[in-house]
């Protein structure tokens, strides 16, 4: 693991090694897939000196289920949680949520490390990860040692195409909780059904007690309503505990708090969004374990 991070930090191109340390005077991006960067401008590698691609670097490729936990590389490919049996069992949000992803050329090169650095409020995977409460691993090179560091999804990002990456910081992979007897659901809206962008996303983790009466655990997470993703921690701690019912789905669709939009643009739509996503939301992750509210 080391010798291939070491790969990483000290990149060759053209037979000349490149620290990623900030003592290379020159630019570069480090890519995996670039599908963001290469669309974000129309001169190469966002107007940089060089590009590094790091997509062959086997430690940035793990997908590894181990002690309740799944860890997924920064290199994974978006179609691969259509496609890899591990990621359906373990992270199926993530396949709901990929399903609607681009179309299968742009999942078979987009990445999850690509998708959380481009940091976009909308960004399809980042409501699934918030809502399992995913922690991001990065690394990067101080002096001649290696720095790796732990930061859960909600630190991770800042705002509107920002991070907490430092200069030549680079995300490793990401971890969650492997979330059993869960139902549910990516709700989206945009343009159309996919090769667009979300005007709002969302996802739906939802957990009954062993009476299949009341809700054991509730998360939901929404994307394109601000600067970055957000919790409902309101909304679920109301209906944690509490019956499984029509009356109760519906009493919080209608409790949504009203500043919760804190985009500038289409504030009453967004608002409407919201409000029919967690009805929708909520009853199709009951019905992914069997239960139809009363």
């Amino acid at each position: 693991m080391y010798a291939s991070i070491q790969k990483i930090l000290y990149a060759e191109i053209k037979g000349r090694t490149f620290p990623f340390d900030g003592t290379y005077a020159h630019s570069f991006d480090i890519i995996s897939g670039g599908t963001d960067l290469f669309a974000e401008e129309r001169t190469p590698f966002n107007g940089q000196d060089s590009a590094i691609d790091i997509s062959s670097i086997e430690d940035f490729s793990i997908i590894e289920s181990k002690c309740g936990f799944i860890t997924i590389g920064a290199n994974t490919r978006i179609q691969q949680f259509l496609e890899e049996p591990e990621l359906i069992d373990t992270v199926p949000v993530l396949r709901h949520a990929a399903s609607y992803f681009a179309d299968q050329q742009i999942r078979e090169i987009a990445t999850v490390g690509g998708n959380l650095a481009n940091a976009s409020p909308c960004a399809d995977l980042i409501p699934p990860l918030l809502a399992m409460d995913a922690t991001v691993h990065t690394i990067r090179q101080n002096d001649n040692d290696i720095c790796m560091s732990d930061v859960p999804l909600s630190d991770f990002i800042k705002g509107v195409g920002k991070t907490s990456l430092s200069e030549g910081e680079v995300i490793q992979s990401v971890t969650c909780p492997i979330l059993k007897d869960y139902g549910c659901a990516f709700k989206k809206v945009g343009l159309r059904r996919s090769l667009c962008i979300s005007t709002v996303n969302s996802a739906f983790l939802v957990k009954a007690d062993e009476t299949n009466q009341y809700f054991k655990d509730v998360r939901i997470a929404f994307g394109g309503i601000g600067p970055a993703p957000v919790r409902l921690n309101e909304i679920e701690d109301n209906l944690k505990g509490n019956r499984i019912s029509k009356d109760m789905i519906l009493k919080m669709a209608e409790c949504i708090p009203g500043d919760i939009v804190k985009s500038r643009s289409r504030r009453e739509y967004r608002k409407t969004v919201i409000r029919n996503f967690l009805l929708a939301g909520l009853y199709e992750s009951l019905a992914e374990i069997n239960i139809v509210p009363c």
